[in-house]
């Protein structure tokens, strides 16, 4: 049998008490401080994935998780062209100077909106009848130019005083590029395909809208173009 050597009381007080060590003195570790800039290196991560070091099932998720995150995108921003809210449009249509003029377009309800369905009626005669009636071209091809150039004109007036307007009460160095082709080329949609949708009825028109409002804008752009 063998006996185990009993440990006295004093010996066992001594492991239990922590050594006491002097001031000043770091006891050594296990392993050597790393340099930040190594630290730094092994934190940093790509914004955009390398995709010449992915695998193939790397790639297949990759491009699946880019196609659902361009879905949710362009369905968000599709519904808020629909509902009007500011918050999730593109860039494109966002801000209320740009909100001002579609509502001013939309208020005046452009004849060019009109030019889709005049063209179709026009067109469709032509189409059937000039093989039997060639002398009808002689009188719809005329119209439907001048039809065209009249619609032009009035949706390029009515843009150009949305930009006027717009410029007046919101700053004309606030005005954003192409706003007049923006609100011209709106003018020539018909009013359920215009995007984003109308927010406001036929006349409706937003605030600062009249004579006085026109004439006076007209002079701020005056003196704004002096001082340019």
């Amino acid at each position: 049998m063998v006996f185990k050597k009993k440990e006295s009381a004093p010996e066992k007080e001594a492991e239990k008490t922590p050594q006491k060590l002097a001031g000043g003195y770091t006891p050594p570790k296990g392993a050597p401080t790393p340099k930040r800039k190594d630290v730094e290196a092994r934190n940093r991560r790509p914004i955009v994935a390398d995709r010449r070091k992915m695998s193939r099932s790397e790639k297949k998720a990759w491009k699946q998780e880019n196609r659902r995150k361009n879905d949710e995108l362009y369905q968000r921003q599709q519904q808020a062209m629909r509902s009007g809210d500011e918050t999730h449009m593109p860039p494109q249509h966002k801000g209320k100077i740009r909100r001002w003029g579609r509502d001013f377009v939309d208020a005046s309800a452009p004849i060019s909106a009109m030019f889709m369905p005049i063209a179709i009626l026009l067109m469709l005669p032509l189409m059937f009848l000039q093989v039997r009636l060639p002398q009808i071209s002689r009188y719809s091809v005329p119209l439907l130019y001048a039809l065209f150039i009249l619609m032009g004109v009035h949706s390029f007036v009515v843009a150009k005083l949305a930009k006027l307007l717009a410029g007046y009460h919101f700053g004309f160095a606030n005005v954003p590029r192409g706003y007049l082709m923006q609100m011209f080329g709106r003018g020539f949609y018909f009013r359920r395909w215009r995007l984003p949708s109308p927010q406001v009825k036929r006349g409706e028109f937003p605030e600062g809208v009249s004579w006085s409002e026109i004439k006076a804008a007209y002079r701020a752009q005056r003196a704004y173009k002096k001082k340019k």
